[in-house]
């Protein structure tokens, strides 16, 4: 009877191993793919984020030029006062840089 249980304990190894074999590919597989998910979650959360910022740039630039603009309308409509607040600035400024 000891000879007989011998093969079925070494059957039931090798039903184990090939049970844990199966197992960790089957981790393996599942880890890849889920890797393989969240790296592309990732590169698309990446992407919106620089369509994002690229348009708030965009739009900045543009508020910029329209205030510009507007700040050159109001210069040529009214060019003596922006030359005196324009000496008024630079007389603060030497005043400032000349204490020190």
């Amino acid at each position: 009877m000891a000879d007989k249980t011998a093969p079925d304990l070494a059957e039931q190894m090798k039903a184990i191993q090939s049970e844990l074999l199966a197992l960790s590919e089957t981790v393996r597989s599942y880890t890849r793919d889920h890797a393989a998910a969240g790296a592309e979650a990732v590169r698309d959360a990446a992407s919106r984020a620089g369509s994002a910022a690229h348009d708030a740039a965009e739009e900045a630039r543009r508020r910029g030029e329209h205030l510009a603009e507007d700040l050159q309308g109001h210069i040529t409509a009214n060019p003596l006062p922006a030359v005196l607040v324009a000496a008024g600035i630079g007389l603060v400024i030497g005043a400032i840089l000349g204490r020190r």
